[in-house]
C-alpha cells in the first residue's frame, strides 16, 4: 500500500505547480512521512502520520509563507493603475462619451470637463466600471 502515497505526493506536487501555491506542498510532507513510515508500520496507522503530520505542516509552513510570500513579492501596479493619472493624447473629438485605445486597449471615455479636440491631450483622473472618467489637460 506504499504505493499510495507516492501517487499522492505526485499528485500535490501538480497541484502546487499548476495553482502556484504552496499549500498543497505543505499537505505533501504528511504523504512524505506515511510513505516512509510505511516500510515499518500499518495502514491505519500511516493514515495517522500523514493526517497529523501534513496538518501541522500545513499550519506551520502557511505562517511561514504569507510572512515571506507578502514581503518578498514586488508590488507592481497592474495595468489598470498605471492608466490613472497619466496624459494621451485624444484622437477624436471627446465631449460627453466616446471610445478610444489607450495604451493598446479600447476603453469607454467619459468626460467630465471641456471638451477634448483631435490631438490634444487628456487625462485620466479614475476608473469606474469599465470607463475611463477624464478631463481635457490645460496647458
Amino acid at each position: 500500500m506504499n504505493w499510495i502515497w507516492l501517487i499522492l505526493i505526485i499528485v500535490v506536487a501538480v497541484l502546487d505547480l499548476m495553482t502556484s501555491n504552496v499549500l498543497f506542498s505543505w499537505i505533501g510532507i504528511g504523504f512524505l512521512a506515511a510513505w516512509l513510515a510505511g516500510f515499518y508500520v500499518d495502514f491505519w496507522i500511516q493514515m495517522l502520520i500523514a493526517f497529523l503530520i501534513g496538518l501541522v505542516a500545513l499550519i506551520i509552513g502557511n505562517r511561514i509563507s504569507r510572512k515571506y510570500i507578502k514581503r518578498n513579492i514586488p508590488n507592481d501596479p497592474i495595468l489598470v493603475d498605471k492608466i490613472i493619472g497619466h496624459t494621451f493624447i485624444a484622437e477624436k473629438e471627446i465631449t460627453g462619451s466616446a471610445q478610444q485605445k489607450v495604451n493598446g486597449i479600447y476603453w469607454n471615455l467619459k468626460n467630465i470637463g471641456d471638451p477634448v479636440q483631435p490631438g490634444e491631450r487628456f487625462s485620466v483622473l479614475k476608473i469606474e466600471d469599465n470607463k475611463l472618467i477624464i478631463r481635457k489637460e490645460e496647458n
